[in-house]
């Protein structure tokens, strides 16, 4: 059953990254075509709970496919990364949304599923 269960969260993956990056760029041209912008640059630290090299990279370049965030830079020591986001409206609500990406990588690459977890908070925006 754990291995059925693995197996249908590999292919939802890739419906799930998708949307992600269709929805984001429909926010980012609403932004674009619109009077003013909305957006709300920051820098925000990201502790991930990512124990492999292909898990960080899965998610760095998920964060950096998704029109509005870049990943800046890694740190393996607590795992975190740096990322730039283009609507940064509350630290909490980004870190959220990180957390989500995470968590759906997690569950495509780990057997078991992504852990309960998650990790100490740290670093400011």
């Amino acid at each position: 059953m754990t291995h059925l269960m693995w197996a249908l969260r590999v292919l939802r993956f890739p419906f799930y990254a998708g949307w992600e990056i269709i929805r984001t760029s429909f926010e980012v041209m609403w932004d674009i075509v619109t009077p003013g912008s909305a957006s709300t640059p920051a820098f925000v630290e990201v502790p991930i709970r990512c124990g492999s090299d292909l898990e960080t990279t899965m998610l760095a370049n998920l964060i950096s496919l998704t029109p509005g965030t870049v990943t800046v830079a890694v740190r393996r020591e607590p795992a975190t990364l740096w990322v730039h986001g283009l609507y940064v409206k509350d630290r909490e609500s980004f870190l959220e949304g990180i957390r989500e990406m995470e968590n759906h990588i997690l569950a495509a690459t780990r057997l078991t599923g992504p852990p309960e977890s998650t990790p100490a908070e740290g670093g400011r925006n």
